[in-house]
């Protein structure tokens, strides 16, 4: 299936239509009056559609609540520090940006009945979270009503999440419980976890007869003592009641070290598990690895539950448990051009999979090293038209597809390997010579 990942910036621009569009005033904090005593007061003052540039780096203790459309920035060279920042709606919509600062617990923005909208943009900020409110949360309370759409961009942030002993939190989670819907784009952020017991990285989670979409690509997600990487998650609505899909693509991301084993815990989870809930999308070209279960698929049917969904080029490898593991009820599941240590318990292999050594660099190194090695074969393994050609660059940024795309999350520039002379003779010789002058003129156009 071929799923769009363009529909953020599609949400974008309409909510630059229907928010307005550049900023009315550009304010300094600190500096001239409102802005010359709270950051608080600066924002309860400026007008919607203003940019407020924090010029200090003296961190700001205070909880910021936004109460209209803002964007809130670092100023020219300066990194703020940000205690935390808050915005709701409920009949008003707002658009509000957060980006630049190189502190603070983060951000969280929630839509309340009232059929208000709010597009939460949180960009290249460092946000370190503690056991109160994941790094970046987008979510809905539980009172009846009617709800407008909750937007997600969550882009460039590096996040540090520590857990305690008796709570937790996620990197980023975008979680909606009302009959609302959940538009989230996170991609190109950094999560560091450990000691989280139930929670994770990234949670993308829509229940209540809600729906929608989500994009979460060339994500690193890395640590220990973690319960989940990526949980892409539609818990459902009541019995009998209709219930929207929630599509989603989950690309080019790398997870590493889970190793929770509470709920379903895996590197990277698709779960439908209430009344007529339903999953649909793909989840192709991640790598998984050094954790108890790379990556899960389930649902319950019993309730009416389903996942339609493509499981391609993913590598998943070194998982104590087991590499993937797909509930075999789920007919709409497919799977295939996956790379795994071994087939386990739980995988029925699609086509083109392939069992063994991946090859990587240096995985026991220091957070280790998970490119590929020119012996690799998860070179050149994967299947092309898998990957929606939207998508043009791997986790680090480089080319997606150099020659035939590869397994997992990096993109490796060497070719793929040459296999061993099939047996002796000239004849086989004639063909060994043959498969390399095709491999070097296809990579001759490619890698150079």
């Amino acid at each position: 299936m071929a799923l769009r990942h363009a529909g953020a910036m599609q949400a974008a621009l309409a909510a630059t239509l229907v928010f307005g569009a550049a900023s009315a005033y550009a304010l300094t904090y600190p500096g001239a009056a409102p802005c010359n005593t709270t950051l608080q007061a600066c924002v309860t003052a400026a007008a919607a559609g203003d940019t407020i540039d924090i010029a200090t780096n003296t961190p700001i203790a205070e909880f910021v609540d936004i109460d209209k459309s803002l964007t809130i920035q670092a100023a020219a060279g300066f990194t703020p520090q940000v205690q935390f920042f808050f915005t709701a709606v409920t009949n008003v919509s707002k658009d509000v940006t957060v980006r630049g600062m190189a502190g603070g617990g983060g951000v969280r923005g929630i839509v309340a009945p009232g059929g208000g909208s709010l597009v939460l943009r949180v960009q290249d900020n460092t946000f370190a979270a503690g056991n109160s409110s994941s790094a970046i949360t987008i979510d809905t309370n539980f009172i009846a009503g009617v709800y407008g759409t909750a937007t997600l961009i969550a882009t460039g942030n590096v996040i540090t999440v520590t857990g305690g002993a008796f709570s937790c939190v996620s990197g980023i989670s975008a979680v909606t419980t009302g009959p609302t819907t959940l538009d989230a784009t996170i991609s190109g952020n950094r999560i560091s976890l450990s000691d989280l017991s139930q929670c994770g990285g990234i949670e993308a989670v829509v229940g209540a007869a809600g729906g929608g979409r989500v994009l979460i690509e060339r994500n690193l997600i890395f640590g220990h003592d973690f319960d989940f990487g990526i949980v892409w998650r539609h818990f459902g609505a009541n019995v009998g009641d209709p219930t929207f899909t929630f599509d989603g693509q989950i690309v080019n991301n790398l997870i590493i070290g889970q190793n929770g084993n509470t709920g379903a815990p895996a590197g990277i989870v698709a779960s439908a598990d209430g009344n007529n809930a339903k999953l649909r999308g793909a989840i192709v070209n991640n790598t998984v690895v050094l954790g108890r279960l790379g990556i899960l698929i389930s649902a319950r049917v019993d309730l009416g539950a389903s996942i339609e969904a493509t499981i391609a080029n993913n590598l998943v490898a070194l998982n104590s448990l087991r590499d993937i593991g797909i509930d075999p009820a789920l007919t709409l599941v497919s799977n295939d051009h996956n790379f795994v240590s071994a087939i386990g318990d739980e995988l029925v292999p699609g086509p083109g999979t392939r069992v063994g050594n991946a090859a990587f660099v240096n995985p026991s190194a220091v957070g280790g090293d998970f490119h590929l090695t020119a012996a690799s074969p998860a070179i050149d393994a994967g299947r092309d038209d898998a990957l929606d050609p939207a998508f043009t660059t791997d986790l680090d940024g480089g080319p997606r597809r150099i020659g035939r795309i590869d397994i997992g999350a990096l993109e490796s520039p060497f070719a793929a390997p040459v296999p061993p002379i099939p047996a002796s003779g000239p004849l086989a010789v004639f063909l060994l010579c043959a498969a390399i002058g095709v491999l070097a003129r296809g990579r001759l156009a490619t890698k150079r």
